[in-house]
């Protein structure tokens, strides 16, 4: 184990730097150093565990500056780890960059100029160091995966148990003080949600955390956002004053190099623990109308309750977002016998709706939406019927 340690030197660098860590692999294994290399982006389900267990056993860890790898989630996080460790630490400079703190005493090992002269440097500046020491006990806490994307393909798995749900949950749950990844998380914590197979305790600490509200924009084009329990909304909070944008709910937020949800993924259901109750606020209740100019609204936010499958909710939560999406197929589905074959032109052209509540103690039980006077730009309130045919909810004309 000791000779191992001794022979190890861990390379941290971005993707587009492979090429001049590449050569100082070589160039390490000249001298005669085993060489561990990470280029800062995941690679697998376990890439993450992997890359902690090398930086705890190198003997060096050698960070490559360039303009990317000090942007990197994965690499500055990687070095933060190192330091925690105690790690001797070596940097190589290529491009402009400023040096992270952690490097601030760190040696500085000169890359440039040919094999001859780059050998004996390298070989003074990593014989230089001290025999690795004993890890710090206890372990400085590891960090956190650094990348999205991991926890994406561990939620597309068949299936999870609840100790990997939970872990998923509050790494999650961590990213959203991060308003660079916020947008990100939230979105996989909705597809946790989404899973037939959530576990009870998850699905109730989901349902507080995805509680309707008032959140960041995740597109960032305002301050707020309203999400209320199964989708953004059209509702928005900037510089002091609510408003509707007038304008199709952004889909389910993505991240960079991401593409939107197909609209049948975004409509899906959620499990529900929350009790059933004979009304349930969805969104807000409206206090006072919007001005001609798109003015403020004052709103009283109440409540959220959603419900399970076979439910009034999920019908009007179908019919909205298909009248918000224009899909004629799945709005003729949702609607009643009697205006079905007249669904797209009754219907699509209310859009965009924001679902405020729906209302069980009314015969028939209605839903209320809010949409916008192509007009006159005001807040409206409209409330439909919703009926049971052959079994299942139906939205049929007022």
């Amino acid at each position: 184990m000791i000779a191992e340690l001794v022979m190890h030197v861990f390379v941290c660098h971005a993707a587009p730097d492979r090429d001049a860590a590449a050569r100082l692999r070589a160039d390490l294994a000249q001298i005669g150093r085993q060489v561990a290399l990470d280029r800062g982006e995941p690679n697998g389900p376990q890439w993450w565990d992997t890359v902690l267990s090398r930086i705890r056993r190198c003997a060096v860890f050698v960070f490559v500056v360039s303009p990317d790898s000090v942007r990197s989630p994965g690499c500055l996080a990687e070095l933060r780890y190192a330091a925690a460790l105690g790690k001797p630490l070596a940097a190589v400079r290529l491009g402009a960059a400023k040096f992270p703190a952690e490097l601030a005493d760190a040696a500085v090992i000169d890359a440039g100029g040919s094999t001859a002269e780059r050998i004996p440097r390298l070989r003074a500046t990593i014989d230089a160091f001290p025999p690795p020491g004993s890890l710090p006990q206890p372990l400085p806490p590891e960090p956190p995966v650094p990348y999205l994307e991991v926890y994406r393909s561990r939620l597309d798995q068949p299936v999870l148990d609840q100790t990997t749900q939970l872990s998923i949950m509050t790494d999650l749950r961590s990213r959203l003080l991060d308003p660079k990844q916020r947008a990100g998380a939230w979105s996989l914590l909705v597809g946790l949600r989404r899973r037939p197979d959530v576990a009870p305790p998850v699905a109730a600490t989901l349902e507080n955390i995805l509680a309707p509200g008032w959140q960041p924009d995740p597109e960032r084009r305002v301050e707020r956002r309203y999400w209320d329990g199964q989708a953004w909304t059209t509702l928005v909070r900037h510089d002091g004053r609510e408003f509707n944008e007038r304008r199709t709910p952004p889909p389910e937020t993505t991240w960079e190099a991401d593409t939107p949800a197909p609209a049948a993924h975004r409509r899906a259901s959620a499990p529900r623990t929350t009790p059933r109750r004979k009304t349930r606020w969805v969104l807000v209740g409206l206090a006072v109308a919007v001005t001609a100019a798109g003015g403020a609204v004052a709103a009283l936010v109440l409540p959220g309750v959603t419900a399970a499958d076979d439910d009034p909710v999920k019908a009007a939560r179908t019919f909205v977002d298909a009248v918000n999406t224009e899909d004629v197929a799945d709005l003729r589905a949702v609607t009643c016998e009697r205006v079905r074959g007249q669904a797209a032109d009754v219907f699509v052209d209310l859009g965009p709706l924001t679902l405020e509540q729906v209302n069980e103690s009314t015969d028939p039980v209605t839903f209320t939406v809010v949409t916008t006077n192509v007009v006159g730009g005001e807040l409206e309130q409209r409330v439909f019927p919703l009926i049971r045919e052959s079994g299942e909810w139906r939205v049929c004309a007022p």
